[in-house]
Order: structure tokens, then sequence, then C-alpha cells
């Protein structure tokens, strides 16, 4: 059986806290719990390549450490798994982390890489907020297995999961033409990308594409 990795034993509190987050794929369920609770089952199929037994142990060490709490209700047997207040704490570090990633780690999706559009999306959202991109507010709806909005409120844009009633632009796609949409040039978007459709009014669309332009490349 496989044992957290063994304290740093330094009086350090960088080192501390990577004594509870640095082990393999911790911070990756609590980047899969950022945008509300997940069943053990949809963390499984987000973090693709995690075994049911590893996922199992971090959820456990992450309980331990009051990073995650288990919604276990009587009579639903289904348990939802979402951050606690000190989990929630860690998602600015995770923000820049993905913001480090765009600047020194980029490069395309490998063939049969696993991509989630959750994933990729708030890699957009966290880069529309760290270069100041400011529209008229506005709601897009990327639909897909799972449905998700991207909003800018006037002040911050914000992703979050489940459909929206009027959104201004629709984009529909499976995971692996989205994943091509979003991380192509912004001039292979302006063409019709195969199994990628955009709908909404001509100029919310042309809003879209133009605010968006800046993922991945105008870093």
């Amino acid at each position: 059986m496989e044992n957290r990795t063994q304290t740093y034993g330094h009086y350090c509190l960088l080192a501390q806290s990577l004594d509870r987050l640095g082990d393999r794929w911790t911070l990756l369920i609590v980047r899969d719990l950022v945008h509300g609770p997940r069943r053990f089952t949809d963390l499984v199929a987000a973090l693709g390549g995690i075994t049911p037994t590893t996922l199992t142990r971090r959820l456990r060490e992450l309980e331990r450490d009051d990073l995650v709490t288990a919604d276990r209700e009587p009579g639903r047997r289904e348990v939802r798994y979402r951050l606690t207040p000190a989990g929630q704490d860690l998602v600015p570090t995770l923000e820049q982390l993905a913001l480090w990633g765009l600047r020194h780690s980029l490069r395309a999706p490998a063939p049969g890489e696993p991509t989630h559009p959750e994933h990729l999306l708030w890699a957009l959202q966290i880069l529309l907020d760290d270069v100041g991109a400011v529209i008229e507010p506005a709601r897009w709806l990327f639909r897909g297995e799972e449905d998700y909005v991207l909003a800018f409120d006037g002040t911050r844009w914000r992703l979050s999961r489940g459909a929206e009633a009027e959104p201004d632009v629709t984009v529909t796609a499976g995971r692996d033409a989205l994943a091509k949409f979003l991380t192509s040039p912004p001039a292979a978007r302006e063409a019709e990308t195969e199994g990628v459709s955009l709908t909404g009014e001509p100029h919310a669309v042309r809003t879209m594409l133009d605010t968006i332009a800046v993922f991945p490349f105008g870093r």
C-alpha cells in the first residue's frame, strides 16, 4: 500500500504546506472541486488516469487535513465531495500556477492526451481576469458532455457548471473539438471548425472571438 510522501522535516511554512499538498493528484483533486461538489465518479472522469484506489486514498487524506469534506446524506447512495474553507483558500494559488503554466509550459495537447472542457475554460477565465479583459456583461454557454457558462459581470470573469437560460453565445462541441478550437491560433477560429457550432447574434459571436483571442497566445 502506497503511503503519503515522507515529510520534509523543515520548520518552513512552504515545506509544511507541501507536506500536506505535495503528493501526486492532490492539487488536481482540489482543482476539480473548485467549481462545486463532485461525485467520486465525476472525479475519476475529470482526472483522467487516476485509479479508484489512489483517488480514495487522496480523498481520505484531504478530509483528514480538513481541505475536503464529504456530504453523506441519509438515503442517498452517492457521496459528494466539496472544498472546505481551507480548501477554497488554495484557489488563488492554483490560479497563479495555471498562469505560470500558460507562460512557461504551454504546448498543444499530445495525440491521445486526455482533455477536459472545465480545465481549459478555467484557464481561459483565469487569463481573461489576469489581462484585464473588459467587455459588456456577457454569458457564453459551452455545451457538451457537461455544460459550462463563462460569464463577465462587468468586473470579473466567472466559470460555473450548468446551463444558462439565455446565453449570448452558445458553443456546442465535444471534448476534442473544443480543445482544438480553444488552443488553435485566433485566425483558425474564424473559419468553420469541424465539430464546433457557434450560435448567437453576430456581434455577440464577434465579441467572444475577439476576447478569447488572448488565449492561449496573448500572454
